[in-house]
């Protein structure tokens, strides 16, 4: 059963479809809590309105899509209502918008976009009506509503293009950027070996209890869990494979294919639309001149800016395609007709076709085959673990049952707090080694009972025992005594290496020993690789000398001297410094932008309502 719904909801409209079901059995149920509740108004925009249940649909819609699937409390604690409202009150801003401008959304834009979603094509990449019916109908939406929502997207990019076209920002700003970026500074600078942790006497208990609680704020344990888990994937089923060399040999000729690597073609591109420069540079060229001085004298173009990379055949246009990859090394094509104006080619890399060695295909596909018979073999046996818990057996009955051919090891782990942090009495605290679905697991079941098998990781599933719950605690520093020490000690590391470093240079009159000149892009200083002590350079403003920590030195510096260097204007790193800028500005002008379209649609909030519903009711999960 598992395995079956599983296959079936590799398709994206199927998924629309369980949530399209699931949510109605919800709204349901929230029907019937709500009453004439679920009718009032949350917000108004002219003549359209948004009620509470509609409020309410949405937000089970978003959070079933979601993997972590979190219960209708879950998402109200996090604030997921109040991000669906704001983004309904937007789409009903920016339609409204368009429909007092009067926008079209032609009929060539809308059958566009049908026949480029993947969704609606055959296996042979081509528009397919049934499909495009069938996956309308899993998903629950009808052609109508589903060419409404194709315009809505259209109106919204035609009421943002005036101000979300715009690549240019201010070149003021953008040359203290580029300022910014060349800065270099002239530093002295003096670098002090650390102590070693032996050179530090260990201290009397006094002294650390002094440590201890100056710093016991760091030392609160918030409320943890002890667990037990079992993790299952598809390596614990290989055993249970069986593969016969035939299978193997099938196998092989049926993927035959993709143990060639087809040839490979680095290509240089020139694209214009001017017909007489075009065939000028080609005749320069068929005379024996340079590509490359040409393209930056007659395009202002590099080698870097042409290069459009290695490519494979299918990855090139069919009317040049085929010229190309006929094409001798180092060979110049061109001018060639494209919807993209005239286009000029030159092969500067050849990677010819390939094969992989046999021996070496036959052991991949053993491989694949192995590792696909073993997912099957644990998708098999998912519904009977889950038997199994049903029946109320434990991880170790679970680990020791005849499902598995050898016994599979129940693991534990202490101390584990909601954020994912593990704490510990002796060592450093870290954090789990375990995704988020893993730790929601493990604070949504409850102790002493098993959680239902979950997915947290592609094809591995998991099964946790809550063993306990321990209270939030400070411990006595007799308990964390080793871990006290450990955190003073490298404290007391940083201070005394400081401590000698500036007994050294007042020896020496405040003169540091070297000079160097470092800008932003410097990665170490001597012998030392360390991009972070460089950045804590550039964050010096005064002229005294600074004690920089850096693994294992002490870097006493003083700033000499701060300037630009000399550099040339990048023209794409000064347009992408443009656009992202231009990025930056065209969201805070939308927040802008919303406000006034707010107020000319005469925007009515009525947010107290869901908020009264909300709290007054018993929601269902």
């Amino acid at each position: 059963m598992l395995r079956a719904l599983r296959n079936q909801t590799k398709s994206i409209f199927f998924k629309c479809f369980l949530v399209l079901l699931i949510c109605g059995f919800a709204l349901w149920g929230v029907g019937d809590l709500t009453g004439g509740a679920g009718e009032k108004k949350v917000l108004t925009v002219d003549s359209e309105y948004v009620t509470v249940e509609k409020v309410i649909n949405e937000l089970n819609r978003i959070r079933y899509s979601l993997p972590e699937r979190p219960t209708l409390q879950e998402a109200i604690k996090k604030g997921m209502h109040r991000s669906v409202i704001q983004r309904l009150e937007k789409e009903m801003l920016l339609n409204s918008e368009a429909k007092s401008l009067k926008l079209s959304v032609p009929l060539s834009a809308k059958t566009k976009a049908i026949s480029q979603e993947k969704a609606f094509k055959d296996p042979l990449g081509k528009f397919s009506q049934n499909k495009f019916l069938q996956s309308l109908n899993n998903a629950g939406l009808s052609e109508a509503k589903y060419l409404e929502m194709i315009k809505s997207e259209a109106n919204l990019k035609q009421i943002s293009m005036p101000y979300s076209f715009n690549e240019t920002y201010d070149d003021k700003v953008i040359k203290k950027l580029m300022d910014w970026q060349n800065e270099t500074r002239d530093i002295n600078y003096e670098i002090f070996e650390m102590f070693e942790k032996n050179d530090i006497s260990k201290p009397e208990d006094n002294i650390l209890k002094i440590f201890y609680n100056d710093n016991k704020e760091n030392y609160k344990i918030p409320a943890t869990r002890n667990i037990k888990f079992l993790e299952i994937n598809p390596i614990v089923f290989e055993d249970q494979v069986e593969i016969n060399q035939k299978q193997i040999n099938e196998k092989y000729e049926i993927e035959k294919s993709n143990y060639f690597i087809e040839e490979k073609r680095e290509i240089l591109q020139i694209t214009t639309q001017d017909k007489d420069k075009a065939s000028k540079f080609m005749d320069l060229i068929n005379k024996g001149n340079n590509f490359n001085d040409l393209a930056k004298k007659y395009f202002e173009l590099s080698k870097n800016d042409m290069n459009i990379g290695i490519l494979e055949k299918s990855d090139l246009p069919l009317n040049s395609a085929d010229l190309i990859f006929k094409a001798k090394l180092n060979e110049v094509l061109g001018p060639i007709k494209t919807k993209f104006g005239l286009n000029i080619y030159k092969i500067i890399n050849i990677a010819e076709k390939t094969e992989v060695n046999y021996d070496d295909a036959i052991r991949d596909v053993k491989e694949k085959m192995l590792k696909e018979l073993s997912v099957e073999i644990l998708f098999e046996k998912l519904d009977e673990i889950e038997d199994l818990i049903a029946e109320g057996s434990s991880l170790d009955e679970i680990s020791k049952s005849r499902l598995f051919n050898k016994k599979i090891s129940v693991k534990k782990m202490n101390n584990v707090s909601r954020n994912g942090l593990i704490y510990s009495y002796s060592n450093r605290n870290e954090f789990i080694n375990k995704n988020n679905v893993f730790l929601k697991n493990i604070w949504s079941a409850d102790v002493n009972e098993l959680s239902e098998i979950f997915n947290s990781n592609e094809d591995t599933y998991n099964i946790i025992e809550v063993v306990n719950e321990n209270l939030e605690e400070l411990p006595p520093f007799e308990k964390i005594k080793t871990k006290v020490y450990d955190e003073w000690l490298i404290e007391e590391i940083v201070l005394k290496s400081k401590q000698k470093a500036k007994q050294s240079i007042v020896k020496n009159n405040n003169n540091l020993l070297s000079k160097i000149n470092i800008d932003r892009s410097s990665k170490s200083i001597n012998k030392i690789n360390d991009t972070f002590l460089i950045n804590e350079i550039f964050n010096i403003q005064n002229k005294e000398i600074n004690y920089l920590q850096s693994k294992k030195f002490i870097v006493a510096v003083k700033i000499l001297n701060v300037k630009t260097k000399k550099y040339d204007i990048n023209k794409k790193i000064k347009n992408n410094l443009h656009l992202s800028l231009s990025q930056s500005f065209f969201n805070d002008f939308s927040i802008f932008y919303l406000q006034n379209l707010a107020i000319k649609h005469k925007l009515k909030r009525n947010i107290t309502e869901i908020d009264k519903f909300l709290s007054n009711q018993e929601i269902i999960n």
